[in-house]
């Protein structure tokens, strides 16, 4: 499928998406935009250990399941990752999430969030690049938020999986029109640890609750059901990757359940996510949902995401108008070290 720079998107493109929850798109960021991903991915992982927000969950993974091993994540402290590992460790049906792997090597599973509010090329390719367009056309929504960047990397040989899960329970957020575009820095496919995905999923009618990613286990502040045992039936689902290069991007809906194997190759594999919101969502603060790193000031259960965490990103005021060079994050107050807005 494509839907190259400046054109629309195919029917084939949005019945895709209505059908199985998920389209994938070629061609769709210039070379320039991704070096602009990468250079922001490369400023989080410099700062792994020293920022707040970004973690290893390769290492932590390999603390969950050592009964003696400390849980170390640096200065980080979104997460109580402390409270994580108790609450895996009392899961009766918890296992590890591991690729087979005759490597010896470390591997590394990097996570990180909100780049866009510190970095101008993340915040250009969020707001100016072709996705705004792309995702207002799949939700047919009148106008669009950001709700946030994620950043996942795999290094090569990370053992890790990602579990499977549904993307709507972590979000603050209530509504239908809600994608996640998961972009690839790096050529990915199986072998990397591309995204897997649920064909359909997004029609089951269920929300499930989040898991930690390195174990099924749900949260338990989540009021949601857990995420089916897919891990352990796989040829049950009707399982969809493909195989992508720089430029393509995986767009999916909130409610489709995915998931990702580890990086057996010996090459890297990084990504970043981008999520946007539609006109019919509101703001909800969910029980058991990720707090955001500085997000969500003001806002009340059942608000328009009318704020300067989630800004309006489509439609522009004009053609040719370009939103992130007028959008300056240190006017607007954040203080992302201490996660918070102040």
């Amino acid at each position: 499928m494509s839907a190259g720079r400046g054109r629309g998107l195919s029917a084939e493109d949005r019945d895709a998406f209505q059908q199985d929850g998920v389209v994938c798109l070629r061609n769709v960021l210039t070379s320039g935009e991704i070096e602009k991903l990468r250079a922001g991915v490369a400023q989080q992982m410099e700062r792994l250990g020293r920022s707040k927000t970004g973690y290893d969950f390769e290492a932590f993974g390999k603390q969950v399941w050592d009964p003696v091993r400390p849980v170390e994540t640096g200065t980080a402290n979104r997460f109580d990752m402390q409270a994580m590992k108790e609450i895996i460790q009392a899961d009766p049906a918890a296992c590890p999430l591991l690729e087979e792997d005759a490597s010896d090597s470390e591997g590394l599973f990097f996570y990180d969030v909100a780049a866009w509010k510190t970095d101008p090329g993340v915040r250009m390719v969020a707001f100016d690049s072709a996705l705004p367009g792309i995702a207002a056309e799949l939700l047919d929504a009148r106008y669009l938020n950001f709700w946030e960047d994620t950043t996942f990397v795999k290094a090569p040989h990370t053992r890790q999986k990602t579990a499977f899960h549904q993307d709507l329970a972590y979000f603050q957020i209530e509504g239908e029109q809600c994608v996640i575009v998961w972009i690839p820095l790096d050529a990915a496919d199986d072998g990397t640890g591309v995204m897997q995905y649920i064909r359909g999923s997004h029609r089951w009618g269920e929300t499930f609750a989040p898991n930690a990613f390195v174990s099924r286990t749900s949260f338990p502040s989540s009021p949601h059901p857990k995420c089916p045992d897919i891990e352990g039936n796989l040829a049950a689902y009707d399982i969809v990757s493909f195989q992508v290069k720089p430029g393509d991007v995986i767009i999916h809906h909130v409610m489709t359940v995915h998931g990702a194997g580890g990086n057996r190759s010996d090459l890297w594999r990084r990504a970043m996510s981008f999520r946007y919101c539609g006109d019919d969502v509101r703001y909800f603060d969910r029980p058991g949902a990720l707090k955001q790193a500085g997000g969500a000031a003001g806002l009340r259960d059942g608000d328009r995401l009318f704020s300067k965490d989630y800004p309006v990103v489509w439609p522009k005021p004009w053609p040719g108008f370009r939103l992130s060079p007028v959008y300056d994050a240190r006017q607007i107050g954040w203080d992302l070290e201490r996660a918070r807005y102040t």
